[in-house]
């Protein structure tokens, strides 16, 4: 019941803070919370809890429309979560404490969206994190937000199979050097490599 202390239920993903070495997991496919643990595994605090389709159409903060489906932690030690179906990334301090809402809407405007286009978030490799990475799985493609206002500022890819086109681009991740990686699923079954060209 979205509830366990011992079990999760087709979790999407894992960060730890490096400070403490608490465990957050966006549980995910079969819950809809949040869940930490500390680093010996002991259950410490979860939150999240599925959504009316009201409370998504009204960008409600603490639940979740479908798929909880991606978390990381920023610099900041800000928990950013994935309300994929709710189209928007929900950010929080580590308690659970709701900070703001990163909204990425589909051209209807429409929620709970049954594809969904918040699937993943990376960020810039600069000690302030400037740049927000977004892959939208809706739109089969990558998004450049300003991390501060959430501003789309760029985007790249498409559907397709071709060099630079996505087929279910699903996570996306950043070296230190700032080049960006999208991983495709299902039968896009490939790594793609970009790099930052142009710009400051």
């Amino acid at each position: 019941n979205n509830s366990a202390k011992d079990q999760l239920h087709m979790p999407s993903g894992i960060v730890v803070d490096p400070g403490n070495g608490d465990i957050y997991i966006s549980d995910g496919y079969g819950n809809r919370r949040v869940v930490v643990f500390d680093k010996e595994g002991k259950f410490l605090r979860q939150w999240g809890r599925q959504s009316t389709d009201e409370e998504s159409q009204n960008n409600v903060p603490g639940v979740f429309a479908e798929v909880v489906h991606c978390i990381a932690m920023s610099n900041a030690g800000l928990i950013y979560a994935c309300d994929r179906q709710g189209n928007r990334v929900q950010v929080f301090q580590k308690d659970g404490t709701f900070v703001r809402n990163i909204l990425i809407p589909n051209k209807s405007g429409k929620v709970p969206d049954k594809r969904g286009t918040a699937w993943w978030v990376a960020f810039s490799p600069d000690p302030e994190q400037k740049f927000l990475y977004m892959m939208n799985g809706g739109t089969e493609q990558g998004h450049v937000l300003d991390h501060a206002s959430g501003k789309i500022l760029s985007s790249f890819g498409r559907p397709g199979h071709q060099i630079g086109n996505f087929t279910h681009g699903h996570t996306i991740a950043v070296d230190s050097k700032g080049s960006i990686y999208v991983a495709e699923t299902d039968w896009g079954r490939r790594i793609q490599k970009f790099k930052i060209v142009g710009g400051p």
